[in-house]
């Protein structure tokens, strides 16, 4: 199987809109996790987001194209591979560390990639 065609996780589309995280499109890496994730949160919990489905081949063309994303775990531990073998320099991420203790509601850890060009002098 190509790996244009692995499934890497999910995002949730409003309209012509994706979630995002600041200005990462958020990928999570199931279903059931991302719409807990919405109904959970008080800034979704009441909209009507339709969940796509997040394919390797999309999700390295928009990097390449400037594009943030921001993975889960789980989506990120699939990522990571295919996107190593793609070319882009990135390292496993540590997912243990403890959230704050103040949020008001429970929190994903994301990790944020995106290509940064290099401007040479």
């Amino acid at each position: 199987m190509s790996s244009s065609r692995i499934l890497i996780g999910y995002i949730a589309a409003l309209q012509l809109d994706v979630l995002c995280d600041g200005d990462a499109c958020i990928v999570i890496g199931s279903k059931f996790k991302f719409k807990s994730h919405l109904a959970n949160n008080d800034q979704t919990r009441d909209k009507d987001y339709a969940l796509k489905k997040a394919w390797f081949d999309d999700i390295l063309t928009g990097i390449q194209y400037g594009a943030a994303y921001a993975f889960d775990q789980e989506a990120y531990r699939l990522f990571l591979p295919l996107a190593q073998r793609a070319g882009l320099d990135l390292k496993q991420e540590d997912f243990n560390t403890p959230p704050p203790a103040d949020l008001s509601q429970p929190p994903i850890h994301l990790v944020r990639v995106q290509w940064l060009p290099i401007h040479k002098k």
